[in-house]
């Protein structure tokens, strides 16, 4: 985990712009890159398994409903920054090396937040241990994509993407005001699919009570620690 974050911070010059540059040729992805979204799948359903078939018992209940709070908070916080992340990236993957908004703070802003999203979820569902399991599964397994991105990245980019990489935080963002004042070209059809996908998030938050609803009436047999 350590190792997500290693790299310093400060951009030098002006990085409120994305920096165009033509691809110099056509890059597939890497196996882990494809491995990406199938994992994630199988990842998420044993989540939910460990979700229904998991319940933490003489936990006190105040705390159990900060956590509870926490976790909404964390969710909503995930879709809205993965929202704002596709009005800066969105449509343009792979065409320009975006270094402004979020990713001044981190080079991997839509992970991060997935993280965050992902980890609210756990905790909406009263489940702190469950939280850690998808936070350490989450990072090492994103580790390996980012590294193979990255390496991508290198090659589309050799001019700009070094010093970026230098400059910015990998995963774990840094704190610096946000004072970018631009206009963006939004592809909407990218940007109504990042909608889409945010709404898996709070989709996830209804599950979560209507979980919580069923296991304290009885309806499922729950393996309690």
């Amino acid at each position: 985990m350590k190792e997500l974050n290693t790299l310093g911070s400060g951009i030098a010059g002006d990085a409120y712009t994305s920096i165009s540059q033509p691809i110099p040729f056509a890059d597939g992805k890497g196996t882990i890159e494809r491995l990406r979204k199938p994992v994630s799948f199988i990842a998420a359903f044993a989540l939910v398994c460990l979700l229904i078939f998991t319940q933490p018992r003489g936990s006190d209940k105040f705390l159990m409903e900060c956590v509870k709070l926490g976790g909404f908070l964390l969710v909503f916080a995930g879709a809205l920054g993965r929202i704002l992340c596709t009005l800066y990236i969105g449509g343009r993957k792979n065409r320009e090396l975006c270094q402004s908004g979020v990713y001044q703070m981190c080079r991997n802003p839509l992970y991060f937040f997935s993280f965050v999203a992902l980890v609210g979820i756990c905790l909406a569902a009263e489940n702190i241990a469950v939280a850690a399991i998808a936070a350490t599964t989450f990072l090492s397994f994103y580790r390996a994509v980012i590294l193979s991105e990255e390496k991508k990245l290198l090659r589309l980019f050799p001019e700009t993407y070094p010093p970026y990489q230098k400059a910015v935080p990998r995963f774990w963002p840094r704190a610096i005001p946000l004072r970018d004042s631009q206009d963006l070209r939004i592809n909407t059809a990218v940007f109504i699919r990042s909608l889409l996908e945010v709404w898996w998030f709070l989709a996830a938050l209804a599950a979560v009570e209507a979980l919580g609803f069923l296991q304290s009436h009885g309806y499922i047999n729950s393996f309690s620690w």
